[in-house]
């Protein structure tokens, strides 16, 4: 009788079973049929035939010699090694209790002798299929588990990307981000972010990895050309998941991508413009899959958002600063001094300020932050002196008593002005530390000062930094009233100064960066500044 071959290519069976007439028949039509046969007479020998044999399925007697063939199943189904093998079991019992306990035991069918051989065949095809299956089963939720972890891993890394994406204060922090997502999601070990230069003609690397810094940096791409330039002028996708086998393992750059594929481009692009091209290359594992092409646009579209947002956040910065500093020239202005006071201010605060971040009791209070708004605020100062009548501030003398009373209102008025602004705005920091600066830069930390006479750290640290570095440049600038004196003769004043005029917490710090001061100053002297020593003892240190 002809059988039919069995689905599977080569099914390897063990016959297990003391009556070697019968297993020398089933190995014959086993073989027959394209089966891979071995046979062990007791449970024992078996049972050593697994590991070396792996079989897919073993035909078991259940009445053996020494261990039976319910204990052998159940050893086999035992071992998480061979657990998956399947039995069928052969026994001359038909009684239930044995069916019951062979099937409990692990079999996948009981058969009763005597038998049909093709019985016994068709018994084990199915067994085979249904393993079969199982297997397929298996690997089907094995795949779909390791894609779900993909995928959920993808929307973790994507959601980790978007809270960064909010909580990044600059332009260098989105693009690092951009880097590390797709690196992250894709593998990929080229990356490269174009941004469109100011005059929207080239296309520039703004950040790079997998290619020398050398190489990044002389990129410049006209926006029509290659595909960097078709992709940032079309607003498409370019996927490009063919091997060039010659240079996937090559290091080159034909000017505006790697010559190795898979390769990926696609804009940064908002609702307004389009930023640049993201380029993504030299994917170890192969191409670029669907799901990976959506995560990339998911980056780059929340990329290009944060990115448009911290350029416009930063052009808004840039024109703060811009006002700040013009508004802040109108009382220099009017004074007829065309002096770059203003920017050493700035410039020593900054220093100043950065010392005491490093090393002072101010510490913790001097951010980043703190130091930026605080150069930013300093032009402010004096802004009040829009309102002193020209001939005072004007006035090439000394001043008489009601004179400088009424110089004094200087910051009342520069107060008031500034104090209108957060009216509207409300609490902005920035505006804050104007008016902090602006009303107290000329109060004396032993409560000598004005406006308001008051005493020690009631003084705002942002004005008692402010009092001390212009104090600091108005001694060694001219005025109308005085010749400048030197750096030396500066830094004598103002530590004698300490505990009466400055605060002693400033002028520390301030010694140990005053070389800093000295170099800035003859940077960024004035062309009337000449250092002469002036016959007064002890200058007026502002006015």
């Amino acid at each position: 009788m002809s059988m039919p071959m069995p689905d599977q290519d080569n099914p390897r069976i063990l016959l297990v079973d003391d009556d070697k007439q019968l297993t020398f028949i089933l190995r014959a039509h086993l073989n027959a049929i394209g089966y891979v046969v071995e046979e062990a007479h007791d449970a024992e020998a078996g049972l050593r035939l697994l590991p070396e044999f792996k079989p897919d399925l073993v035909v078991m007697d259940l009445t053996l010699p020494g261990m039976n063939g319910i204990e052998a199943t159940q050893s086999l189904k035992n071992n998480p090694e061979t657990a998956d093998i399947s039995v069928v079991m052969l026994t001359a019992r038909n009684d239930s209790d044995h069916v019951v306990m062979a099937l409990e035991a692990g079999a996948q069918e009981y058969v009763v002798k005597p038998f049909e051989v093709a019985e016994l065949l068709a018994r084990i095809r199915t067994v085979l299929r249904l393993r079969q299956t199982k297997q397929e089963l298996d690997n089907l939720n094995s795949r779909l588990r390791v894609e779900i972890e993909q995928r959920t891993g993808r929307l973790r890394t994507l959601y980790n990307y978007t809270r960064a994406l909010n909580e990044a204060d600059s332009r260098d922090q989105v693009l690092d981000l951009v880097i590390e997502t797709v690196r992250k999601v894709t593998g990929s070990q080229r990356v490269s972010i174009l941004l469109k230069d100011s005059d929207v003609r080239h296309l520039v690397c703004a950040r790079a990895t997998g290619i020398e810094d050398q190489v990044a940096k002389s990129i410049r791409i006209a926006v029509h050309d290659g595909i960097a330039g078709q992709v940032f002028s079309s607003g498409k996708t370019y996927v490009a998941n063919t091997y060039n086998h010659d240079h996937a393992e090559g290091n080159r750059y034909d000017g505006d991508s790697f010559v190795s594929t898979p390769l990926i481009a696609t804009t940064l692009m908002t609702r307004e413009e389009i930023l640049g091209v993201l380029s993504i290359t030299d994917k170890p594992d192969g191409g670029f899959t669907p799901e990976e092409i959506e995560c990339i646009r998911s980056v780059a579209d929340s990329g290009a958002i944060a990115l448009h947002n911290q350029m416009r956040r930063e052009r808004l910065s840039e024109s703060v600063d811009a006002l700040l500093m013009t508004v802040g020239r109108l009382a220099e202005f009017r004074d007829n001094e065309t002096s770059n006071h203003l920017e050493r201010v700035c410039t020593f605060s900054r220093i100043l300020a950065t010392e005491l971040q490093r090393d002072s009791k101010y510490s913790d209070i001097v951010t980043d932050k703190f130091i930026d708004d605080l150069s930013r605020a300093a032009p402010m100062h004096d802004i009040g002196k829009v309102g002193i009548a020209d001939q005072i501030l004007c006035k090439p003398g000394k001043l008489t008593p009601e004179e400088f009373d009424e110089m004094k209102q200087h910051c009342r008025i520069g107060r008031e002005v500034l104090e209108s602004a957060l009216d509207k705005t409300g609490p902005v920091p920035i505006l804050t530390m104007c008016v902090e600066i602006a009303s107290h830069h000329h109060e004396r930390f032993d409560g000598n000062g004005y406006p308001d006479q008051l005493v020690g750290e009631k003084i705002p640290l942002s004005a008692r930094i402010i009092a001390l570095v212009d104090a600091y440049d108005a001694i060694t600038s001219r005025r109308r009233y005085k010749d400048p004196m030197s750096h030396a003769r500066a830094v004598d004043i103002i530590e004698s100064e300490a505990g009466k005029h400055f605060d002693p917490d400033l002028v520390a710090p301030f010694l140990r960066c005053a070389k800093e001061f000295d170099s800035i100053r003859a940077e960024h002297a004035d062309a009337s500044m000449e250092m002469e020593e002036s016959p007064i003892a002890q200058p007026s240190l502002t006015t």
